[in-house]
């Protein structure tokens, strides 16, 4: 189970290392770095280096860490003028003690990710992080070297005018897409250059189910199937004000009102009627993918940045042989961008060698190939084509540091690739980047503290009605009716308001 669980934390995106530092000098020996690096010349000729606080989350025992920090120390001293602290923080207690980490004190941070955390709007309301554009100018060229031409995606992190946030180097853009293991297709004869949208998609799947009629394809579980890639919801999953036609339009709609919202659910009812589900939907709180790994359901809609890579790795990643095709088509939101960012505490004693920090981790081959990888011969080794794998008999559940921790580090784009990967999959990833359409509220944040009692209440309510609806365990159409009713009656029409004139006056300002 514990191999099992790893798998999937990986596939769905939920397994992390994450760096963040600035605190107390510790001596080292030898002279200051020689370093291109800016800044380089603020590090001591006495052997003391700025240290920089980093966390990185626990899973199962990092008992790498030291050598994986006296690695990254090596390049930062010279290249950053600087040394840093790796801070392990339990998985399970990651937000709590991000929270405590980022009020100052002696164990405050002072570079840190976001993810599994809040948004950077949320950081900087609190107080938790600084803006980082005169720090960018001085001592982070490098990053800004590499958004050279791609300001519309740094600009995701700005609040107010000021950067908060640096997105990672990874993709910016999702695609809803279907996956079910192998021989239940074949049983079936799909063909999946034809599975291209939901309409094709629901005739898959009742293939599928009449090809295997012991089986299911879409897995009952609390935990949401469906994320609606081809809409723009503002990085809110409860779905309070959403574009649904987002590069076209600016009009922020009620998305359980919505034409695209009926339709789905004219397809739940498709779903419901041929036995898709899997049982007891609202017993089961296992993520989707787990639940086809663990044989409650065969087959699962998803997500990902492109269907094509991402499929054959989720199976190869989980030890599963599966196949399909993405649904939609492939769209870049501030919500995308901003999944995976990084800060600088404003509790940082040393900004500056924060950044310089941050300056390596994005642009040299070296150091970000250790922080998400570890080291070769104890994390991984290399095949016959420059490729990583684990060492013989291990796995992410045996190794001392959590390699192949993918895009929440602050540039994989420059690590070698795992051989369950294409070898250009990172060229792959630009040029997706390049080419996917961009929402026209790319780059806006959302201020929801002036509507909060109003988001709490919708949310309290969305909790009440929306998986039961998503099941088609209740009477569709009077439930939906319902549940606008008791939407509205909780405030929603007031945050679509409000989500619809900042969104207009950012618009305006641009």
């Amino acid at each position: 189970m514990k191999k099992r669980l790893i798998s999937m934390l990986l596939t769905a995106g939920m397994l992390v290392s994450l760096v963040a530092g600035c605190g107390s000098k510790a001596e080292t020996p030898g002279a200051s770095g020689d370093s291109n690096a800016a800044g380089t010349e603020t590090a001591s000729t006495n052997g003391e280096y700025p240290v920089i606080r980093v966390p990185y989350s626990i899973v199962f025992d990092s008992f790498d860490a030291d050598k994986v920090e006296d690695a990254l120390n090596e390049i930062m001293r010279e290249k950053a003028g600087a040394e840093i602290e790796l801070v392990g923080i339990e998985f399970a207690n990651w937000s709590t003690q991000l929270n405590l980490m980022l009020t100052g004190g002696e164990n405050s941070l002072d570079i840190f990710s976001s993810f599994w955390y809040t948004s950077v709007n949320n950081l900087a309301a609190n107080g938790q992080a600084m803006p980082l554009d005169d720090l960018l100018k001085s001592d982070g060229q490098g990053i800004l070297d590499i958004y050279d031409g791609l300001e519309d995606y740094l600009n995701c992190g700005k609040i107010d005018g000021k950067i908060y946030g640096i997105p990672c180097i990874y993709a910016w853009s999702s695609e809803n897409l279907y996956l079910c293991r192998t021989e239940d297709a074949e049983a079936a004869g799909i063909d999946w250059n034809t599975v291209n949208d939901l309409d094709s998609m629901t005739d898959a799947m009742i293939s599928l189910k009449k090809a295997n009629p012991d089986k299911y394809f879409i897995p009952g579980s609390t935990d949401p199937y469906w994320i609606p890639k081809s809409i723009d919801y503002f990085g809110d999953t409860n779905y309070l004000g959403v574009l649904t036609d987002p590069t076209h339009s600016t009009t922020v709609e009620n998305y359980y009102e919505s034409d695209y919202f009926k339709n789905f659910l004219e397809h739940v009812k498709v779903w419901k009627e041929n036995g898709i589900f899997s049982p007891d939907p609202l017993s089961n709180n296992q993520p989707t993918l787990m639940s086809v790994n663990l044989g409650i359901a065969d087959g699962t809609p998803g997500y990902s940045w492109d269907a094509e890579s991402s499929i054959p790795s989720t199976g190869v990643q989980n030890g599963m042989d599966v196949v399909g095709s993405a649904v939609t088509e492939p769209l870049a939101t501030t919500g995308d961008v901003t999944t995976y960012m990084w800060h600088i505490s404003p509790f940082c004693k040393n900004p500056e060698a924060a950044m310089r920090v941050l300056n390596v981790l994005f642009t040299d081959p070296e150091a970000a190939q250790i922080a998400a990888n570890g080291l070769e011969g104890l994390e991984y080794e290399l095949d016959e084509n420059g490729q990583m794998m684990y060492p013989e008999g291990k796995t992410m559940a045996d190794i001392g540091w959590p390699a192949a921790s993918m895009a929440y580090w602050p540039n994989v784009t420059l690590c070698k690739t795992w051989n369950y990967e294409a070898e250009d999959i990172y060229d792959q990833m630009k040029k997706k980047n390049e080419n996917a359409e961009k929402s026209l509220a790319l780059g806006f944040q959302f201020d929801s503290s002036k509507v909060a009692d109003q988001i709490t209440a919708c949310t309290n309510v969305v909790a009440q009605y929306y998986t039961p609806l998503m099941y088609g365990e209740v009477d569709i159409d009077s439930t939906l009716e319902e549940f606008n009713k008791q939407l509205y009656a909780a405030g929603l029409q007031d945050i679509i308001d409000e989500k619809q004139a900042q969104l207009d006056a950012w618009l305006a300002s641009k």
